[in-house]
């Protein structure tokens, strides 16, 4: 896992709940890589809860790609089947702040090369969209 630089970009959003906290997902092409962004919008949340959670749903031999692409399954998840879905965007301003992990899937996933995970923010969205949602499993998000 490489650590990312903070940035900015503007297009397609989804923001989607799991287990409880509010994540945000999009995606670019960047040269020949697909790349996906996922991170949490609920205030207190830290990235690394992504991965905490992929902890506990993967089998304990998976390694960081495998991970990576339960991480990108879930997203995929809410973009195409709208699970738990808050709100999805055509096209607004979204930003990753330095200092979260960056995964390359070696091989495509889910449309997707490379996982980044890290703190995100969507201006568009208000503090009710992204306070933490009711779940059956909020064990999962601990």
């Amino acid at each position: 896992m490489a650590t990312i630089s903070a940035f900015a970009h503007q297009g397609r959003v989804t923001v989607f709940s799991m287990f409880g906290p509010v994540f945000g997902y999009t995606s670019r092409l960047v040269g020949d890589k697909q790349i996906a962004y996922v991170g949490p919008l609920t205030p207190g949340v830290h990235w690394r809860k992504l991965w905490n959670i992929a902890d506990q749903c993967c089998r304990e031999s998976e390694k960081e790609a495998q991970k990576a692409a339960w991480i990108i399954s879930q997203a995929n998840r809410a973009f195409i089947c709208g699970s738990d879905v808050v709100a999805k965007f055509s096209d607004t301003k979204w930003v990753v702040e330095e200092g979260g992990w960056k995964v390359d899937l070696g091989g495509t996933w889910c449309g997707q090369d490379v996982l980044v995970t890290g703190m995100f923010s969507v201006p568009a969205l208000t503090a009710e969209d992204v306070a933490v949602k009711p779940t059956f499993y909020p064990h999962y998000a601990r």
